[in-house]
């Protein structure tokens, strides 16, 4: 039933029997189009839903996942076919029948989705390709449908395919699914040039003073090809000519009932409309026809003509197929690998392909005078089975989307390593948005530039003047590339170079306009990726360390938001006392925010943005978090309202809650700035300077981490905090290289005895969550007797991530796995052991079946950071043994129930009651995963730092590759995007282990043809720089 075909395509026979799933094309339109998303599963003619930027511009209603697999073969496209086949006549409908001489395939590739019928008994073999068109000012959705004879007589054949409901444009998602039959009451359609059918909202449906009429639309056209001709076909858009009174829309009542087609009295108003195309062909022995569809939405329907007559020939319809394609192997070809296992290569592609449409894939403009990096595509995960978040693709050029701070932030992890060129843009970015108590905003808005100045002379480039200060005029309050692109293409400007050359000196004269929203609450864990970040770009640069730390610009944003002190928190509830509402928001702020105004903190001379470096980031981010250590040290505490990683802990906030996870990463971070080499003052707000030294004199007298130790950090965090509140402006001061020195080494003296009071709990495995459960006297807190919840795998993560030797690592690993966090049955690694015996108010993880979502499922985000930790360690044997089952490209793709090359968020653990969901993903790609297994693809084939500064900055290669990864004694790989990487082995020895192989000789080929080589020493000086810049070619690696 399930196979991967040797084009990397993954197929998927009689796929509507199959266990159901959802997916979805990757909308990616290139940097010149206008991107579309689309949703299909694995039920129907596939196609699900589909349409522009958001749900609230459907074409294709949006219904999440459940809803979608009951109603995508009736509401969705559809194909309705009657004939004679050798005076014998038939009506069926093709994906909509069940019989033994019918055979239904799925094909899925990187932008196309495939699906095949076959009816063996009539000789009929129908073919639909779906794909995004690419490259172009409209966004659009293509379906090609080929019907072939496949017998040497000839078949006659009437027919009608397409889509069984058409929304207008703009169309509220949740104003119709509450007043649908009221909401159709602006929905129009007609047929124009009897080309195509144009769907529209007569005027705006909001109950507000100020009505508009609407122009906006998709339109709908079809293109017939047979051997000698083709032709625009006439659309049907009134389902009743085609399904008559059936308002199910079982049958095609009206189409099977009647020898031709009414379509002379079609009624476009007060109804959801279709999108159909009748055809009535003649297929000689073997022929064939194809009947091509768009959908697509402009501003009016004189657009959607001119688009329409410029663009819709068969010619350029395949040219739009193949390009779709290559737009999404422009993406993978940047990891391309070759083992001796092609299942694993492709799994190296899709999870590129994934981790960018989530992340973003960055695009670098460069010249003389400045750099920009800016990212394309990225988005919040949103889907059919993601239905809870509202998804937002930008219908513009050089489209980018909204996003979460902890995902864009883990999805960026490895951005230095596929482009070298991005550098510290991450680091900076998400380490400015740190506020001054420690935390960040969860939102993060697409990306704006601003001019430095109105000096930028446009009329250089082809504006005119009056063109020039129009743009100036627009552009003011912030413009994207695809603005300025959009702006060119309106007023028809004749550029004087390319419009990339163009954009690249507007960008070099520009600013970067981050913008963020506080959201809802202060997560426990987002700060910690930022250590990774750190690692990311060390690996890659580490001659400029000192640069990097204390380098200045980063910024403090100015959050409206701020937790509020213990006393306000603390509350009596049914089972105990509970801290709840924990966030203040400031109202003064928020306002000051939704003008843009006051995002970052200002200094108090002159109201420009507050810039101090990394180092002094750091030691505040340390010191915010150290006194916000839990009761006798065991964990971080939860104080800001929402837990860490696991969303669904959601009630541990209020229970006093704490994580182990964020002790770890704490200690992580106080490691690192002790291992720093510290040559400067740190230069940080008064405020916050006083705080750390307030910090340190608490520190100073803290012998055990008891009661009273916690009652001082809470003292000394809440007196600061409100010495910021409400604040824009601060002076900067600076602190004494000895003072810093002091902090840090009272902060890693107070880290040893929290971690030792975590590790000697009466507990088997180390506890991610402890909640304390307090006793209150007269409104102060006495006591807090701390509960540690049972098992979970991320504390388990952590702890191995700070593991001094493989010696310790291995002997966690071995009582991981004789726990009840794994998954015997499955192979696999759960999220937790079970929770049945604890508090319901953990959170709504409670309330979920075991073995699915968060309660004991295998979350494969958390389970691949666990096997990315067994390798990072150094437990090679352990990490190749697990992987056989731990990676879904390994797993049984009939078990697994979808595409073994694309991760799920969850997969259904034997915990769960119904045995036939056990091994089954769940919740399509868009995952923290993917950057997880890309990790591990760098420390297997790259090692963890490839570059080094020795004498002289140094390129070495540390695979870490077992000898059945070898085909024909090679492995290649791509470096940085675009450096081919062969290693050879005459040898077959794995690359690690006693008896290992490991890199004797580098020859280095550069593009202009020079070649150099290099001893096991690695690649030295300037050519390891040609190496980081991408000047190189290719690199032969001999291992010995």
């Amino acid at each position: 039933m399930y196979k991967l075909l040797e084009d990397g395509r993954f197929k998927i026979e009689d796929f509507q029997a199959a266990s159901p799933f959802a997916s979805f094309l990757p909308g990616i339109s290139g940097t010149d189009g206008i991107p579309l998303w689309a949703f299909y599963v694995n039920r129907g003619q596939g196609m699900a839903s589909f349409g522009v930027e958001n749900k609230d511009n459907a074409m294709l209603e949006f219904l999440p996942a459940n809803k979608a697999y009951q109603y995508v073969g009736t509401q969705g496209f559809r194909t309705f076919l009657k004939g004679t086949r050798s005076e014998e006549r038939f009506q069926y409908e093709p994906f909509n029948e069940e019989s033994d001489v019918i055979q239904d395939e799925m094909i899925i590739s990187d932008n196309h989705l495939e699906l095949k019928h076959t009816h063996k008994h009539l000789g009929i073999e129908m073919t639909v390709v779906y794909y995004t068109l690419p490259h172009q000012a409209i966004p659009g959705l293509v379906r090609e449908v080929t019907f072939k004879n496949l017998r040497d007589e000839p078949i006659s054949i009437e027919g009608v395919d397409g889509l069984a409901s058409m929304f207008p444009a703009h169309v509220d998602d949740a104003g119709y699914k509450s007043i649908s039959n009221t909401f159709k009451s602006w929905f129009d359609a007609s047929v124009e040039q009897d080309q195509f059918a144009y769907y529209f909202l007569r005027g705006s449906t909001a109950d507000d003073a100020k009505v508009d009429q609407n122009d906006e639309g998709n339109f709908y056209v079809s293109l017939m090809q047979t051997e000698n001709k083709e032709e625009f076909m006439t659309p049907v858009f009134d389902r009743d000519v085609i399904f008559g009174n059936d308002l199910t829309l079982l049958t095609p009542k009206a189409f099977y009932g009647q020898d031709a087609l009414d379509t002379t009295k079609q009624i476009g108003t007060n109804k959801v409309s279709a999108a159909f195309t009748p055809f009535d062909i003649d297929l000689k022995g073997h022929g064939a026809m194809t009947l091509t569809s768009v959908f697509g939405q402009t501003t009016d329907r004189e657009k959607a003509a001119d688009f329409i007559q410029q663009h819709i020939t068969a010619k350029k319809l395949s040219e739009y197929k193949t390009s779709a394609m290559e737009l999404a192997k422009a993406f993978t070809s940047r990891v391309e690998t070759k083992t001796a296992n092609k299942a694993f290569d492709e799994y190296v592609k899709q999870n590129y392909l994934d981790n960018g449409i989530r992340g973003g894939f960055p695009v670098v403009f460069e010249n003389d005078q400045a750099k920009q990096v800016f990212y394309l595509y990225s988005r919040k995960h949103g889907d059919l089975e993601r239905d809870y978040n509202f998804f937002s693709i930008s219908p513009e050029y050089y489209s980018q989307g909204n996003g979460n701070y902890r995902d864009m932030n883990q999805n960026r992890r490895l951005d230095t390593f596929f482009e070298p060129k991005v550098a510290d843009r991450n680091l900076r970015q998400f380490m400015s948005l740190i506020q001054l108590d420690g935390y960040n905003p969860l939102s993060i808005k697409t990306v704006k530039y601003t001019l430095e100045d109105d000096s930028f002379d446009f009329t250089g480039f082809g504006f005119s003047k009056e063109q020039a200060d129009n743009w100036l005029e627009k552009s003011k309050d912030g413009y994207t590339p695809g603005s300025l692109k959009k702006f060119v293409e309106e007023e028809d400007i004749t550029l004087t170079e390319s419009f990339e050359a163009f954009l690249t000196d507007v960008l070099s004269a520009s600013k970067e306009a981050l913008e963020a929203d506080h959201g809802e609450g202060f997560w426990s864990d987002h700060w910690t990726y930022n250590l990774d970040l750190i690692d990311s770009y060390l690996a890659i640069y580490p001659d400029k360390a000192d640069d990097a730390y204390f380098g200045g610009g980063y910024r403090f944003f100015n959050s409206p938001a701020s937790v509020r002190p213990l006393s306000e928190k603390l509350k009596q509830g049914k089972l105990g006392w509970r801290q709840y509402d924990a966030v203040h928001e400031d109202e003064e702020k928020m306002a000051a925010h939704k003008k843009g105004e006051h995002m970052w903190i200002e200094t108090d001379t002159d109201g420009k943005p507050v810039e101090t470096s990394l180092f002094s980031k750091l030691i505040l981010l340390a010191a915010n978090k150290v006194s916000t250590l839990a009761p006798f040290g065991l964990g971080v505490e939860m104080e800001g309202g929402k837990p860490g990683w696991n969303d669904a802990m959601n009630g541990l906030p209020g229970m006093f809650g704490a994580g182990t996870s964020e002790l770890f990463e704490l200690k992580r971070l106080v490691d690192r700035l002790s291992d720093v080499d510290n040559k400067q003052r740190i230069a940080l707000p008064v405020e916050a300077s006083e705080f750390l030294l307030h910090l340190r004199d608490v520190l100073r007298d803290i012998d055990t981490l008891d009661l009273d130790a916690w009652k001082a950090l809470t003292e000394v965090r809440e007196s600061y905090r409100a010495s910021i509140a409400g604040k824009n402006s601060f002076k900067l001061v600076t602190c004494t290289e000895d003072m810093a020195a002091e902090v840090i080494s009272l902060f890693k003296e107070v880290m040893e005895k929290a971690v030792d009071n975590v590790e000697g709990l009466d507990t088997e495995i180390i506890p991610t969550y402890i909640y304390f459960e307090a006793t209150v006297k007269e409104g102060e807190i006495t006591e807090m007797q701390p509960h540690p919840v049972t098992p979970f795998l991320e504390g388990v993560v952590k702890k191995m991530k700070i593991s001094g030797d493989t010696t310790e690592a291995r002997e966690l690993y071995g009582k991981v796995k004789a726990s009840d966090l794994y998954d015997k049955k499955l192979g696999m690694y759960k999220t937790s052991a079970s929770i049945n015996d604890e508090p319901i108010e953990l959170g709504r993880a409670k309330f979920f079946t075991p073995g699915w979502l968060e309660n004991e499922s295998v979350f494969l985000h958390m389970a691949y950071k666990y096997l990315l930790e067994l390798v990072k360690v150094g437990l090679y044997d352990e990490f190749y043994e697990e992987i056989k089952t731990g990676l879904v490209v390994f797993n049984d793709p009939k078990v697994y129930g979808r595409s073994i090359l694309e991760n799920s968020s969850f997969i259904a653990s034997s915990a769960n009651p119904d045995e036939s969901l056990h091994g089954k993903g769940f919740v399509a790609r868009l995952s923290g995963s993917t950057v997880e297994f890309l990790n591990m693809w760098v420390e297997m084939f790259i090692g963890k730092a490839p570059f080094t500064m020795e004498d002289a900055l140094t390129f070495k290669l540390e695979p870490v590759l077992p000898a059945d990864f070898f085909s024909d004694r090679k492995i290649t790989f791509t470096l940085f995007s675009e450096i081919e990487v062969t290693y050879i082995n005459d040898t077959s020895k794995a690359t690690y282990g006693e008896d290992r192989v490991k890199p004797n000789a580098y020859t280095v080929e550069l593009k202009s043809g020079e070649t150099e080589t290099f001893d096991a020493n690695g690649v030295t000086g300037e050519w390891a720089e040609k190496i980081r810049n991408k000047e190189v070619k290719a690199i032969t690696v001999a291992l010995d």
